[in-house]
């Protein structure tokens, strides 16, 4: 096997090894050092690689003028573009009617931001060599998408694949203009969702408000019932760039039950935004200001909608929420997701104390390379002060899961997850610890574009150490959850 073929099977380590020796047998031969350059850019040897070009390009700068493109690309892999722009430059100079010379300035311009100079070299890269012009046009359309321009990207694609429908490059401009109309709706500068389930839950929270409002589990009533559940979120973007965006927003949660009506509750939450992408970094801080009403009335009949959106309620509670948010996009098709917390929690029962919430949780998650499986880990930690002592509370969260592509477009989600609460002052002689392990499995599928159907099912299980003076434990306590749900976006 020769160099070259051993490049062709991507043994870049043997090519190295065969450009090398065949170049210390016959120094003279300039194209060995050039192949030995190219497989060090293989290895990730860009230091040793760019020593022997720049040593081609010093020689004999026309014979070796493809040189200069290696060298570029190593810079734009770099993402040192105004290097690889000189170096392009450099090349003009030897020959200003290479129709390639100006497809890769083209590249870089694009890749560096200047899209106005990469749009002029891709129209003067298909003027000079007409084979360029499917190429050419293709990465003004890649232009127009990154810069936004929608409209412009949609029929910059549609007419590559009509130059040449044959070839690979127009299949992929092909499957390139779904991507295009979804860019072009996720740009809007308003979105809207929203969200209805209908559910059963074998065994009631004692304090329905508590956990919808983000605490831990409150205990079971032991009175199961059918329940539904309604969201509607939307926000309007006054800013929206491509890597940066911010808006105000407003998201009306309700949940109705049809027998057990006191459990019903209802929030309204007016919040304000801002995101921003500084890949390989996404950060995100929203603030929340919510008004909780909880309680309903009994009817006589019971209707085919239990919501009561807040109808026969009490207002109990108005909550502001501070909600940091980083997630990292790391090497080796791994994520890792961080948030951070911060409730102040002022009760209007004239009863219940107020309390400050405070969070923090971290999510690594992982893509199995040529699969679409991820399974994740996290942990997460809360402490909620509050002017009650036994409502003040501290926990510990292990989480574990894994989600997959199953089969006919059918995702599943699988998680296991251990929380160890504690309460130090639950009673005037001590404290209550408990032991949360859950279970959600959910399945989930797209019906139409933006309209999915999901199925959940929860399963919960606590312990706690607490006794009552009459020797009971209501604290101690397993439930089942089943909920299916539909959701669209506008």
């Amino acid at each position: 096997m020769d160099g070259i073929d051993a490049l062709d099977m991507q043994d870049y380590e043997e090519a190295a090894s065969f450009f090398e020796k065949a170049s210390a047998m016959e120094p003279q031969n300039l194209e060995f050092q050039y192949y030995v350059a190219v497989a060090y850019v293989r290895l990730k040897k860009n230091h040793e690689a760019l020593e022997i070009f720049e040593s081609l390009t010093g020689r004999d700068p026309k014979l070796f003028f493809k040189a200069y493109f290696d060298i570029a690309a190593i810079y734009r892999d770099e993402k040192e573009y105004d290097k690889a722009i000189s170096t392009l430059k450099d090349a003009e100079k030897i020959d200003s009617k290479n129709g390639r010379l100006f497809l890769e300035l083209g590249s870089t311009y694009k890749d560096a931001g200047r899209y106005d100079e990469a749009l002029k070299c891709f129209n003067r890269a298909k003027q000079l060599d007409p084979r360029l012009h499917q190429i050419s046009t293709y990465m003004t359309g890649a232009t127009y998408l990154q810069e936004e321009q929608f409209e412009q990207a949609g029929k910059m694609f549609k007419e590559v694949a009509e130059i040449d429908p044959g070839t690979p490059l127009a299949e992929n401009a092909r499957q390139t203009l779904p991507r295009v109309e979804e860019a072009a709706w996720a740009h809007k500068p308003w979105y809207l969702f929203t969200n209805f389930s209908w559910g059963y839950d074998d065994n009631l929270a004692r304090d329905p408000l508590n956990e919808v409002s983000g605490g831990p589990v409150t205990g079971g009533t032991g009175k199961g019932d059918q329940y539904q559940v309604f969201v509607l979120k939307g926000a309007y973007k006054f800013l929206n760039m491509r890597k940066m965006e911010a808006g105000l927003g407003y998201t009306l949660y309700s949940i109705g039950y049809r027998d057990w009506t006191e459990s019903n509750v209802t929030s309204q939450s007016p919040f304000a935004y801002f995101q921003a992408d500084w890949d390989p970094v996404f950060f995100r801080f929203q603030y929340d200001f919510t008004y909780f009403y909880s309680g309903g009335k009994k009817q006589n009949i019971n209707p085919p909608i239990y919501l009561t959106f807040g109808n026969n309620s009490h207002a109990r509670l108005r909550m502001q929420t501070f909600m940091p948010t980083i997630s990292i996009r790391e090497p080796y098709n791994l994520k890792t997701d961080i948030n951070l917390i911060y409730q102040i929690k002022d009760y209007l029962d004239g009863l219940t104390a107020d309390s400050s919430r405070y969070a923090a949780d971290i999510t690594q998650s992982y893509q199995v390379p040529d699969t679409q499986i991820f399974p994740r880990i996290g942990y997460r930690t809360t402490y909620e002060q509050s002017g009650d002592d036994p409502s003040t509370y501290s926990y510990h969260e292990l989480m574990a899961g894994i989600a997959a592509n199953l089969y006919w477009d059918i995702w599943g989600d699988l998680s296991f997850t251990y929380t160890r609460i504690h309460y130090p002052d639950f009673t005037p002689s001590g404290g209550r610890k408990d032991s949360t392990y859950t279970t959600v499995c959910t399945l989930k599928r797209y019906l139409m574009k933006r309209l999915q159907l999901s199925f959940t099912y929860i399963h919960l299980r606590n312990n706690s150490d607490y006794t009552s003076p009459s020797g009971e434990d209501p604290y101690s306590f397993k439930k089942n959850i089943y909920a299916l749900e539909i959701s669209y976006v506008f």
